[in-house]
């Protein structure tokens, strides 16, 4: 499925990813903190002179062989993707953003319940005016080669990050100094309600050491496989297009993790996935069973359903830098033709949610829950008005001069969108519009659609389903990068090709607030002004059901939207209190 969501930026981001595999290139100054480092030759030691010992007498007692260790098993679980590096510099999916989240740690971070508390950081505390915040570090962490995590690295990792376009959450940072190992200070342009969810929630630390040789390149996905973090786990193989694994911190700082070594093995295929689960070639799956599956895993005494909300979402993308999709009528045409509800019965069996027109999910509690409105009369009118007409009578629209007939990009590996387009091509047709499913591999839609993972004023598609992960729902702020003029910029992941500077306007003053009693006043403002000029079409959202084998692992934490995927269902209970 096209999923996305920067990690972290997740990014932030579920099963969209084109980079290719990287090759691990050590910076050469600092090759004496990593395991090639060449051994040293071990001191010439005379041997010490012993008597010689009696040979043991005869015995018929049985010869008990030594035990060896026990081999670790690892805990198998697939992903969609080949996620290239797995880094902060470089995580662009839904799970490849968790995963970063193994092996790398952010200053603060989400609970289950998708609360914020201190991670690497223990305070963060802003200035009256809002505009400098004063953080303190933990002082006892270190990174996986035994080098000390300090406030250094956090000055390197920000600066870094934000010029390379991957912090999306620390945009608006005028500066950032370290006062000490464990003090710095953040300087912003603008206050920013948001900064602890978004931005030092949301940002993994990357150490200096080991990234100083590294350049950032803004619109570049980094190639760099660093291996070191401070994280939970190290990341100690990768085969690219196959699998990487992953080797317990058994001195992270909250804790033993629960699991001693973890493979993430990829399998595109999301049938072959639940047919591997089942014939215990794998302990879990870390993208949610497809409806047409979950009765079927329901049926399997061997395997478990972890459930909860989701907020991963279907969303229909119309290229707005392309006629007719650049009238906002049009637009709002197609969103009345698509029958959301009928896609819902059909296509998720019934076991999901329709969006509301405003995007956000029902359950979220800033969402004005504006309802989604199929009427496709009402949609004709729209198009009449907007001066698209079937003046030869052939059923299709024309559109100066041109006929209305337009392509739809799907998933080819993700049924749900592939059933889906099948089902909006229908709806479309009966209010005019040719449409011509182009389902196709994943990394060959990105090129047309987000390019590199950089998001373009004049993307080469016309009609696209995509889906987003829960993390840009359940952020508040982080429409903003998904609807921002500044394609590319701040508006990284603007990939509708529509600009309006109205959003824009609200958006910025929300996303800068100093007074936070209008919070609430402009979050409504925006999505009253989203539903007016519909950049995408909001479809659906599934329910959350997670496929695992209890018998190989039992301890999977849910959180609250997202599902099982996060490095709590690793870390011993007490972690997470």
């Amino acid at each position: 499925m096209f999923t996305l969501g920067l990690a972290f930026s997740l990014f932030i981001l579920a099963a969209c990813q084109s980079a290719p595999p990287a090759t691990e290139t050590a910076p050469t100054e600092v090759s004496s903190t990593t395991d090639d480092a060449a051994p040293t030759e071990p001191a010439e030691v005379a041997p010490e002179e012993t008597a010689p010992t009696e040979a043991p007498a005869p015995t018929d007692e049985p010869v008990v062989p030594t035990e060896t260790p026990a081999e670790v098993k690892p805990l198998i679980v697939l992903i969609d993707n080949d996620e290239g590096p797995i880094t902060p510099a470089n995580a662009n999916t839904f799970i490849g953003g968790w995963m970063t989240g193994w092996i790398y740690d952010p200053l603060y971070i989400r609970t289950p319940d998708l609360g914020t508390r201190p991670h690497l950081a223990t305070s963060a505390t802003p200035s009256a005016d809002g505009l400098t915040w004063t953080i303190t570090l933990r002082e006892d962490i270190l990174w996986h080669d035994g080098e000390p995590f300090t406030s250094a690295d956090v000055v390197f990792s920000y600066n870094f990050l934000t010029a390379a376009g991957r912090a999306p959450g620390l945009t608006g940072i005028a500066g950032i100094e370290a006062v000490s190992d464990y003090e710095l200070t953040l300087t912003l342009t603008a206050p920013n309600p948001f900064l602890l969810e978004e931005g030092l929630a949301a940002t993994y630390i990357l150490p200096e050491h080991i990234w100083k040789d590294q350049t950032p390149v803004s619109g570049e996905l980094s190639q760099f496989q660093g291996k070191i973090g401070t994280g939970a786990y190290k990341l100690v193989d990768v085969v690219p297009g196959e699998s990487y694994t992953f080797e317990a911190n058994n001195d992270y700082f909250l804790g033993q993790p629960t699991v001693p070594m973890i493979i993430a093995k990829i399998v595109k295929d999301r049938t072959q996935q639940f047919n591997q689960l089942q014939s215990n070639a794998a302990s879990a799956v870390l993208s949610a069973v497809p409806p047409a599956l979950v009765q079927q895993m329901e049926d399997d005494p061997a395997i478990e359903l972890a459930k909860g909300s989701d907020f991963f979402n279907y969303i229909l993308y119309m290229n707005g830098s392309k006629a007719p999709f650049n009238i906002p009528e049009v637009r709002q045409a197609i969103s009345l033709a698509i029958d959301s509800n009928l896609l819902v019965d059909i296509i998720l069996l019934g076991q999901g949610t329709v969006l509301p027109q405003n995007w956000y999910h029902p359950e979220l509690p800033w969402s004005i829950n504006v309802p989604h409105e199929f009427d496709a009369t009402r949609a004709a009118e729209l198009l009449d008005q907007a001066g698209l007409t079937d003046s030869d009578g052939d059923g299709i629209r024309e559109f100066e001069g041109t006929n209305a007939e337009y392509t739809i990009l799907c998933d080819v590996n993700n049924p749900v969108e592939v059933r889906a387009t099948e089902l909006m091509g229908q709806m479309l047709s009966d209010i005019g519009f040719k449409t011509t499913q182009r389902c196709q591999d994943i990394d060959t839609s990105v090129t047309e659609i987000w390019p590199n993972f950089v998001a373009v004023p004049d993307p080469a598609y016309d009609l696209a389903i995509w889906g987003w992960s829960a993390v840009p729902q359940f952020r508040h702020g982080f429409i903003r990068g998904l609807f921002n003029c500044d394609f590319g910029g701040i508006g990284w992941g603007n990939l509708s090709g529509t600009c309006d500077e109205e959003f824009d306007t609200i958006l910025t003053e929300f996303t800068s607030l100093s007074d936070l009693s209008r919070v609430d006043e402009l979050s409504t403002a925006f999505q009253e002004r989203f539903v007016e000029i519909i950049p995408w079409v909001p479809l659906m959202s599934p329910n959350g059901n997670f496929a695992y084998v209890p018998a190989d692992y039992d301890g999977w934490v849910y959180l609250n939207g997202s599902g099982i995927m996060t490095v709590w269902s690793f870390l011993p209970p007490e972690a997470s209190k």
